[in-house]
């Protein structure tokens, strides 16, 4: 099932094809991308979030990683695709409510895949691995929040030009024009 979604972004955004070659290699291998413990990589799931009036985006704060970003998480087994695990953490880190889904073409394909390597944890016993970040994107219903997280304490509103990640930019930028072609 992944395999199809990559294949369909790639055709959205072929421009990214030598970039996903890790993701790409290992789905060919057959590997199993919802085990976090698939220490060459492994799918995540994260939520770009605008305002309701689109003029900013969600972001957490990660302790571990020591940065903002956008909410996300690993995809876990059992769950039907990383654009459900998007939706679950984005609820889970900042209760914020969701309304309206940004879709590439339909709701499984993200606007932006981003492959980065995660550092050693020893803490976890983790070495260091790829995430491959399908990032979705969504509008909120309203700016409220409710922190109810263990990891995740802090969450704010960024104004578009405050964010400086040009991966995330990126994933911005798709996002914002399918907001325009949905207008």
């Amino acid at each position: 099932m992944i395999d199809e979604v990559v294949a369909q972004y790639l055709k959205l955004y072929p421009e990214d094809n030598r970039r996903l070659s890790l993701l790409k290699k290992q789905l060919r291998a057959g590997q199993k991308l919802y085990d976090r413990h698939n220490y060459t990589g492994h799918v995540a799931g994260s939520a770009i979030i605008f305002s309701p009036d689109k003029k900013k985006v969600l972001m957490i704060y990660h302790p571990t990683f020591q940065r903002w970003q956008q909410p996300g998480g690993h995809w876990d087994d059992g769950e039907a695709g990383p654009w459900l695990t998007a939706r679950r953490e984005a609820l889970e880190e900042t209760g914020v409510q969701l309304g309206k889904s940004l879709k590439s073409s339909d709701r499984h394909i993200p606007v932006h895949i981003d492959s980065h390597i995660v550092p050693t944890r020893p803490p976890k016993n983790e070495p260091r691995h790829y995430h491959h970040d399908f990032r979705y994107a969504f509008v909120a219903s309203s700016e409220m929040l409710s922190i109810n997280d263990a990891v995740i304490k802090q969450a704010r509103w960024l104004a578009l030009d405050e964010v400086k990640d040009e991966d995330l930019r990126q994933a911005i930028a798709r996002a914002q024009q399918q907001l325009r072609l949905k207008a």
